[in-house]
């Protein structure tokens, strides 16, 4: 599956900001790390592997084990812009599970409908969101469904995507991959 320009545009913008990281405060640099980690978390393979602050436990970083350490910063943005690198031509991209099929022979619809149901009950099951997130991250699922129920060109459709997938990637691995998995069964490839 090839990537999106706009996200391949997005990938290479944040590898200059990362070069540009050392004229930042350390604040903004701590700052930009956490975006960074947001939003690629979901996407790029053993994300982790070699980022200081690392914690196996709540398998994300460990914020205030690094937030009084500029070096380490440092060196994680220079990671991250190394995997950036490589994600750019995806060589380091995660590939997400195909959905399972079914023996029983119906409309996609009716498939995707189930899928967004069990992705809505992933996120209701997820205990690390609260309530406001949960009923935001929901409210995208519900917004999603009716995109893919809508009789208009895939073109449109994936314009009315785009804003969820930028939201799902800021919202962390599990939320990532269930909203993903959603948008892939739309077909809304070329």
């Amino acid at each position: 599956m090839e990537m999106p320009k706009e996200f391949y545009d997005m990938v290479c913008s944040d590898i200059q900001r990362i070069e540009g990281s050392d004229r930042l405060s350390f604040g903004e640099k701590l700052k930009l790390h956490r975006e960074l980690d947001g939003r690629y978390q979901a996407c790029i393979k053993d994300w982790y592997k070699g980022l200081w602050g690392f914690s196996p436990s709540i398998n994300s970083i460990h914020y205030s084990a690094i937030e009084d350490s500029q070096s380490c910063v440092q060196e994680n943005l220079e990671m991250i812009k190394a995997k950036l690198g490589t994600y750019k031509y995806q060589m380091n991209a995660i590939s997400l599970p195909k959905p399972s099929e079914t023996n029983i022979t119906v409309n996609n619809t009716v498939n995707i409908s189930l899928s967004f149901q069990e992705a809505k009950q992933k996120i209701e099951d997820m205990t690390a969101l609260n309530r406001e997130q949960t009923d935001e991250i929901l409210a995208k699922i519900d917004e999603l469904e009716k995109i893919s129920k809508e009789n208009i060109s895939r073109k449109s459709k994936w314009e009315k995507v785009k804003p969820i997938i930028a939201f799902a990637l800021d919202k962390g691995a599990d939320v990532a991959i269930a909203i993903l998995s959603l948008i892939l069964q739309m077909k809304l490839g070329a």
